[in-house]
């Protein structure tokens, strides 16, 4: 398959970003790594090789991206505050450098965004908060209630970047009707540890009106890429 690397200086995040694209033609998939993973690890993970068929007939092209939760949710050595700002750094790199891209490049504007574990986080909290640049959101094994990465923190940047928290508030009726027209999956598996935040997520959207398509596994498994790689092939048709 066709597969090219594109890397610029994110005005953004104030650094280097890299991106790989795989295919040339199809409804785009903005691929989403677990926490700290590189742009690579879709295909290091063989999450791209599951795909291959989507992508050589040209029914989907992937647009895998690196992941800065290392720098925010996960970066100790700095206060709650900053750890935030970057995070919001890293939403505005998405939005408004990547997405373009994306859009720049595909003749297609349907848009999916896919990720698993803190990927599937930000898959469904950047579809919420930006309804207007995603069509379909896949989250796997994701992580969804932040709050608990962050003690006794509290304010604004953590209470708008925790979709169970901020969500059930939400009552702007012109933002919730585009919500409502995303195709929300969420999927886990038996003895997923994240599988609770999955359901919490999937109620925490009926709340709102907005019935996402819970798949939960009835299986078990020691190796969650290899079940991943099962979700993914299913839910990314």
């Amino acid at each position: 398959m066709n597969k090219n690397s594109k890397s610029w200086q994110s005005p953004s995040l104030g650094r280097d970003m890299e991106l790989l694209v795989y295919g040339d033609t199809g409804t785009p998939v903005l691929a989403l790594p677990t926490r700290g993973g590189s742009c690579s690890q879709w295909e290091e993970k063989g999450m791209i090789d599951t795909l291959t068929d989507q992508i050589e007939n040209g029914f989907n092209q992937v647009y895998c991206i690196d992941s800065v939760d290392d720098e925010s949710f996960f970066n100790e050595k700095i206060k709650p505050s900053r750890r935030l700002m970057r995070q919001q750094q890293y939403e505005s790199y998405v939005v408004d450098e990547v997405v373009p891209f994306i859009q720049d490049h595909s003749s297609n504007d349907f848009i999916i965004i896919a990720g698993v574990d803190m990927g599937g986080y930000h898959a469904i909290n950047l579809s919420l908060k930006h309804p207007s640049q995603f069509d379909k959101a896949i989250g796997i094994s994701g992580i969804y209630d932040i709050k608990p990465m962050f003690d006794d923190f509290e304010g604004d940047g953590l209470y708008y970047n925790n979709p169970v928290a901020y969500l059930p508030n939400l009552n702007k009726p012109m933002l919730l009707g585009k919500i409502q027209e995303i195709d929300f999956r969420l999927a886990s598996y038996a003895n997923d540890s994240r599988r609770e935040q999955t359901d919490r997520m999937a109620d925490t959207l009926r709340m709102k009106m907005v019935d996402p398509q819970l798949d939960i596994w009835d299986t078990e498994s020691d190796d969650e890429w290899e079940i991943w790689r099962q979700i993914i092939q299913v839910h990314i048709i």
